[in-house]
């Protein structure tokens, strides 16, 4: 066994950031997982990937995080889901996604198990000096691919998904038997008949051009605003709108709110307060 450091950049809550030094430890030991190479003392889930299928398959970390849904069909099978990418999908897409992305790999009817490359002597990457995060995720998943096809002596190929055009120009012919190439393409060659996927993955790349598409005319700004501002503005001098804020009372936000307007005395807040009570109610609908 061995032991390193491992450096992390952490974020605390009052948005300050931390540089925590922890202790790493490498075996190697750790199980591949599949039927090719059996350790079953050492298996998590109690799953081994299956041996007489084509080829071991290996999502990138952004594959993970955006196609989760159509890996989770019985259909593909040899699943090998890399620690790197599980860990990066769980600090994307919260706790939920990953444990949906768990119970996939408890459920013996998936072909699908978690290889734990950054503790595995062979397979771990440090990270090197500037390198991005995405950039090093990437790279050590392929690292870790590579030591699977060395692993079994060259008996499977690994096909490596990613959606990262550059990855697969650097790494696309680097090893042989191990072929890095884009999620569609790897459907289109290897999958062409699953119909279903297709059509999943048409509709999730669509919904992504919308949301760009939107982000884009928004400006950067969450939500579109219902007037442009210099016409608020305008308004507001004129006399046709009034500025003010609206306070909701957080124990009964469903029955009263208030209005308060700018520019006016405690006694006129009041009587305005009061005034606008069921007006504000009928406007918003009652808060419900």
């Amino acid at each position: 066994m061995l032991r390193t450091e491992k450096v992390l950049l952490l974020r605390s809550l009052q948005g300050r950031s931390m540089r925590v030094v922890r202790e790493h430890y490498l075996r190697p030991d750790v199980p591949c997982g599949s039927a090719l190479f059996p350790q079953p003392a050492l298996l998590f889930y109690g799953k081994l990937l299956s041996d007489d299928v084509t080829h071991y398959v290996v999502p990138d970390w952004k594959v993970l995080q955006d196609y989760l849904e159509i890996l989770e069909f019985p259909e593909l099978k040899g699943l090998v889901f890399m620690q790197t990418a599980c860990q990066a999908m769980q600090q994307q897409k919260g706790r939920r996604q990953h444990n949906k992305l768990r119970n996939l790999v408890r459920d013996a009817r998936h072909d699908c198990i978690v290889f734990f490359n950054e503790f595995q002597l062979l397979s771990y990457l440090p990270r090197e000096r500037g390198e991005s995060l995405e950039k090093w995720q990437t790279r050590s998943i392929y690292n870790a691919s590579v030591w699977y096809y060395n692993h079994f002596s060259g008996q499977m190929p690994i096909v490596m998904v990613t959606e990262d055009e550059e990855a697969v120009q650097l790494f696309g012919s680097e090893t042989e038997g191990v072929f890095v190439i884009s999620f569609k393409n790897y459907l289109d060659n290897f999958w062409p008949d699953l119909k279903a996927a297709h059509e999943l993955l048409d509709s999730i790349l669509q919904s992504r051009r919308e949301r760009e598409s939107e982000s884009h005319e928004n400006s950067g700004k969450e939500y579109p605003e219902h007037l442009p501002t210099e016409i608020l503005e305008a308004g507001i001098k004129s006399g046709l709108y009034i500025q003010g804020v609206l306070s909701v009372n957080k124990h009964r936000a469903q029955v009263e709110a208030f209005m308060r307007f700018q520019g006016t005395s405690n006694k006129e807040k009041g009587e305005d307060q009061f005034s606008l009570r069921h007006s504000a109610l009928l406007y918003y609908g009652g808060f419900s």
